[in-house]
């Protein structure tokens, strides 16, 4: 960390924490159900990333969904100039798939993550680690993580788990072999720790994730460092 100033991973696990309890004051007493109507018609990426950067103020600049992030600095979810701390956001939903029979789907195709999980390690292998970070928020309202993303060799809610994937999501038990995206369980007692990804070829240490949130709570965080 240079000169001692804060981590990117230090500003965020404290936004988010506040972003937790701002949304768990406001949805309070909701079940389930409710929390997804609210996730799928009343918040969007920009929602979560406005809240991410606040703490920031005006150092802040946002660049959602503008083309050719890669190519500039200034294009990505959050860019803060002073800090050179830049940082990729996605947010989840259920989304209605709009077949026959009305059910829902994943908000993104896989492709979509795995070009931010390429992004931010090469960011870390270029020597910017402590300075870039890539965040994943969720409503915690559905019964497989799979509902919101995912994780299997094949489309739909239960298929076999793609094991390139789940190594991006540390902080999931795998609760039956061989295992399905149904099978896999928060494991709540990881969270608010550094957990290192097990990447091939990774030392340790080089690539973190840290997972925010308990069981009561209505919003849940990923953050990559």
């Amino acid at each position: 960390m240079e000169n001692n100033r804060p981590s990117i991973s230090q500003y965020l696990v404290t936004t988010c924490l506040l972003v937790i309890d701002e949304l768990n004051e406001r949805y309070k007493g909701m079940s389930k159900e409710e929390l997804k109507k609210i996730a799928n018609e009343k918040f969007n990426e920009m929602d979560i990333t406005v809240r991410l950067g606040n703490p920031f103020g005006h150092m802040a600049h946002y660049s959602v969904g503008d083309n050719g992030k890669s190519k500039n600095k200034n294009n990505h979810d959050i860019f803060i100039e002073q800090k050179d701390f830049i940082i990729e956001v996605k947010f989840l939903k259920n989304w209605k798939s709009g077949s026959k029979n009305n059910t829902s789907s994943n908000s993104k195709p896989w492709s979509e993550y795995q070009k931010d999980f390429d992004w931010l390690i090469s960011e870390i292998d270029a020597g910017n680690k402590d300075k870039r970070a890539f965040v994943i928020g969720w409503f915690n309202c559905v019964e497989y993580f799979s509902q919101l993303m995912q994780l299997g060799t094949n489309p739909g809610v239960k298929t076999l788990l793609n094991e390139e994937r789940a190594v991006y999501f540390p902080f999931f038990n795998k609760m039956k072999i061989p295992t399905y995206t149904t099978d896999l369980a928060y494991n709540y007692s990881w969270a608010y720790n550094p957990i290192p990804m097990n990447l091939i070829g990774n030392h340790i240490g080089k690539y973190n994730c840290m997972f925010l949130g308990n069981k009561k709570d209505c919003f849940h965080f990923a953050i990559y460092y």
